[in-house]
């Protein structure tokens, strides 16, 4: 295969994963609003693809005794601290306020933790479609909080928190030596181990839902976000790098939007189409499906 189809599969995986994590989005939301408790989101989010993930794991350990320590710590922000966050948050905020803060702020913390951890130069024929994206996340941020309908502050911390575990992921993953399958069960399987070490010490139930809680969330939560898309979206890392591959987070936004809008009526606003649109662009400047060319 050659450079040049490998990229364009690695691009095909990513706009999967986007758009598998887009609808994610508003599954959440309907968990948070319909009283699943975020800890048991997450618990269905990194328990099932844990255990589909298995005969990967005895590997993965193997190789974790010579990954950097610091890329371990790193990749678990985009593991249970990273629903959680995000379920917490949708109690009280929409999926456009979380699609837009959330992905455009994530690869705009992946470039800066490349450049002040590894010194990596960012090419410069990106760097505007960079500034579009951290320019549309400005705006979602000041519109989230001064606009109608303003979002709780601490929702947006709460978010911001997320979108730097996401983005501690994305930079932690090629200096570990896991394969696309390896990274993302290690992953599940210490945020799994968590989640069982909270809840044996916790007074509460095990798993209290229903039957179908337990079917939906299970499938949209483990299965397809936890399992389909996070090896779709590794196995992207590995082709495209950490930054390029973040970057397409921010088609997410357009497309969780589109979705939040059939799916739970969520009408967004005109500054949020704005973002939407400035964090779009961006993205198509970056992978270079737009270009700047000189007089």
């Amino acid at each position: 295969m050659s450079r040049e189809q490998s990229e364009v599969r690695a691009i095909m995986y990513v706009l999967i994963a986007i758009t598998i994590w887009a609808g994610w989005m508003s599954a959440t939301r309907v968990a948070a609003t319909g009283g699943v408790a975020p800890i048991d989101v997450a618990a269905l989010r990194y328990g099932v693809p844990a255990l589909m993930l298995a005969p990967v794991l005895k590997n993965t350990f193997k190789k974790m005794r010579h990954a950097p320590l610091w890329s371990l710590i790193a990749m678990f922000g985009w593991g249970l601290p990273f629903v959680w966050l995000l379920a917490t948050a949708l109690e009280s905020a929409n999926v456009v306020h979380l699609a837009t803060i959330v992905f455009c702020t994530m690869p705009v913390f992946a470039v800066l933790g490349e450049r002040l951890i590894f010194g990596t130069r960012l090419d410069p024929k990106r760097v505007p479609g960079f500034m579009l994206i951290g320019l549309a996340a400005v705006i979602a941020i000041l519109n989230a909080l001064f606009g109608d309908g303003g979002a709780d502050p601490k929702s947006l911390l709460l978010m911001l928190l997320a979108s730097a575990g996401w983005a501690s992921y994305t930079v932690a993953f090629k200096h570990t030596g896991f394969s696309p399958l390896e990274g993302p069960a290690y992953v599940c399987a210490i945020s799994t181990l968590v989640l069982l070490i909270i809840k044996a010490l916790s007074a509460g139930p095990w798993l209290p839902l229903s039957w179908s809680e337990l079917v939906f969330n299970g499938i949209a939560q483990g299965v397809l976000s936890g399992f389909c898309a996070t090896i779709l979206y590794t196995m992207a890392i590995e082709r495209l790098g950490s930054a390029r591959t973040a970057s397409f987070s921010v088609l997410m936004p357009m497309i969780g939007t589109a979705i939040a809008y059939f799916w739970l009526r969520e009408v967004p606003s005109a500054v949020d189409l704005c973002a939407l649109s400035l964090g779009t662009l961006g993205v198509a400047i970056v992978n270079d499906a737009l270009r700047f060319r000189k007089a």
